[in-house]
């Protein structure tokens, strides 16, 4: 007599299994309806996001940072243009800058990553911040662009973004998917208050 109460057992818990796929799939496909925003499917789509609202690349002056970016171009290590791009290997974002404020000689950055998608429960598409857990707050920009020291006046940074170190955030993000890249660099100068003097927004496309 317990056979048949084994299978009934069986036949529902693969039946909640079942359930449990369709409703993984369509969550899977909710996701990866959006388009790609703001034109990254062709080319990446970058811009000031200082403390000032009016913060932008038609009108960098009115930052209240000192870093500005007036120009932009992303290639890989070879100087090659590159789109779209592979998170997991090094690449270049090549900014030309103004720096309204002294030579910075240490600089501290944190990095936030946000990927495009269309969320499940209300069924727009939006940026939803991916976890890091801190492991990109507070890195050595010096040590980790290798571009340092940043002079007063006109500034050619060629940004290396080499993100090979954090696979485990890496795995978490989608193939094919519209990422977006939030920048925030801080003066750690000596004597400084180790306040804001950039920040910037790069979305684009990853294979």
């Amino acid at each position: 007599m317990k056979r048949p109460r084994l299978i009934f057992r069986a036949l529902v818990f693969s039946a909640m299994i079942g359930q449990l796929l369709v409703f993984a799939l369509a969550v899977s496909a909710v996701q990866s309806a959006c388009p790609y925003p703001n034109g990254t499917d062709m080319a990446i789509n970058m811009y000031s996001c200082g403390t000032s609202e009016k913060s932008t690349l038609a009108d960098p002056m009115h930052s209240a940072d000192t870093i500005t970016i007036l120009d932009y171009t992303l290639s890989d290590m070879n100087g090659k243009p590159l789109y779209p791009v592979n998170p997991s290997k090094p690449f270049v974002i090549d900014m030309q800058s103004f720096n309204s404020g002294p030579t910075y000689t240490d600089i501290k950055a944190s990095v936030r990553i946000f990927e495009y998608q269309k969320s499940w429960t209300t069924g727009q598409c939006a940026w939803s911040e991916i976890p890091t857990f801190g492991a990109l707050d507070n890195i050595d920009a010096c040590d980790f662009a290798h571009n340092c020291p940043w002079l007063s006046g006109d500034l050619d940074l060629n940004m290396v973004l080499d993100f090979s170190d954090y696979s485990s955030i890496i795995s978490m993000l989608s193939k094919n998917a519209a990422v977006q890249l939030q920048l925030t660099l801080k003066n750690y100068n000596e004597g400084s208050k180790h306040e804001e003097i950039a920040c910037f927004i790069g979305q684009m496309k990853i294979d």
